[in-house]
């Protein structure tokens, strides 16, 4: 199977400093063929150190790439350097950004397999990886270099970019529009109806759900995260955003641009979160509020109302972070509150006795 590294497999380190954009100190013609963790990395690989104790480490380590802090090299006052280093004031992007460069997309083949369904509608890229078991449905439309793992489900209407990378089993249910460069891994259902009913005497009446969801560009998606389609518009999520495994989006939900949301976090409909808000895992938040810009919900935190920017929240219900916690510690004291409680009230009877 031929894959997009070995077109070229080996990266100079010249070309990963520019690409990175950081310092480069050592030999510009180094080649580079792997990006590791200090003790798995090998000969040719690169590595990356944010602390003095890492950078010794690395030092001692078979990289030949070291990726790390300015300033931090300087502060171990070596007198020679028998390795190449990339330095930056974040070194763990630069690191990410390399480990992209050197590592093989998942499921590259080029190839469309003659075991996918594919309808006569659908209007198919170039230099699609479609594997066996994927079904693509009629009128469907596939950008360039995108890659469908076995078992993925594409149904009617949808729009998928270029460059997108869908893991086994990923089902994007009808009318869904997916931006470039989007990954989504196994068992996510994107597109699927949202909890919409209307209540009598008789029972639960289904309202029927006629939106979309739309993704921008590099989203990413955990595995088995549900994001459910508009009742009527739709389902945004933005470009950027990150969700974790387990994630659940409630229909006509906004997550907005760079949004970091953690395993089983859950969102209910109709609920906009404004650019890089951060939820920790298994936080809830009710439907129909705003989060405003720079929020963070701490994990398990109950978000029941709207939040002003950069506010940073945590409990049942969600409130100021520093008030939470001084609870929380005024909690634990409770225990020896009552003891002292009872010898005073003891002690209040013993005197009103004498």
């Amino acid at each position: 199977m031929q894959t997009e590294k070995e077109k070229d497999s080996k990266i100079k380190a010249a070309v990963l400093a520019e690409y990175t954009d950081s310092e480069l100190k050592g030999d510009p013609e180094l080649l580079i063929d792997s990006a590791r963790g200090i003790n798995e990395s090998k000969k040719f690989s690169a590595t990356f150190a944010d602390s003095r104790e890492f950078l010794s480490k690395a030092l001692n380590s078979a990289a030949s790439l070291i990726i790390t802090k300015k300033g931090l090299l300087d502060e171990l006052e070596l007198e020679s350097f028998e390795k190449t280093f990339l330095l930056s004031d974040n070194p763990r992007r630069v690191f990410a950004q390399t480990a992209q460069l050197l590592t093989d997309r998942p499921y590259f083949t080029a190839n469309i397999s003659a075991e996918a369904v594919i309808a006569d509608s659908a209007e198919l890229g170039k230099n699609l990886s479609i594997h066996p078991g994927v079904i693509i449905s009629e009128n469907a439309e596939i950008g360039d270099n995108t890659i469908l793992a076995p078992g993925v489900i594409i149904g009617p209407d949808v729009k998928i970019g270029n460059d997108c990378l869908f893991h086994p089993g990923v089902i994007i249910e009808r009318e869904s529009e997916i931006a470039d460069q989007v990954i989504i891994q196994s068992g996510a259902v994107i597109g699927s109806d949202g909890f919409g009913y209307a209540s009598d005497k008789r029972g639960h009446h289904k309202i029927p759900q006629q939106g979309n969801v739309v993704i921008e560009s590099e989203v990413e998606i955990g595995a088995n995260t549900t994001i459910d389609r508009g009742a009527s518009g739709s389902t945004v999520i933005k470009k950027g955003a990150k969700l974790d495994n387990l994630v659940m989006i409630a229909h006509n939900v906004e997550v907005g641009e760079q949004s970091m949301l953690v395993g089983q976090v859950g969102i209910a409909g109709s609920t906009t979160l404004e650019k890089r808000v951060t939820l920790g895992g298994q936080a809830g938040v009710v439907g129909h509020i705003n989060l405003a810009e720079n929020t963070t919900g701490a994990a398990r935190a109950m978000i029941t109302s709207k939040t002003n920017q950069g506010d940073f929240i945590s409990g049942a219900p969600a409130h100021d972070h520093k008030d939470a916690l001084k609870e929380q510690a005024y909690l634990r004291r409770l225990p020896k509150y009552i003891k002292k409680i009872k010898q005073l009230e003891k002690r209040i009877a013993e005197l009103e006795d004498k």
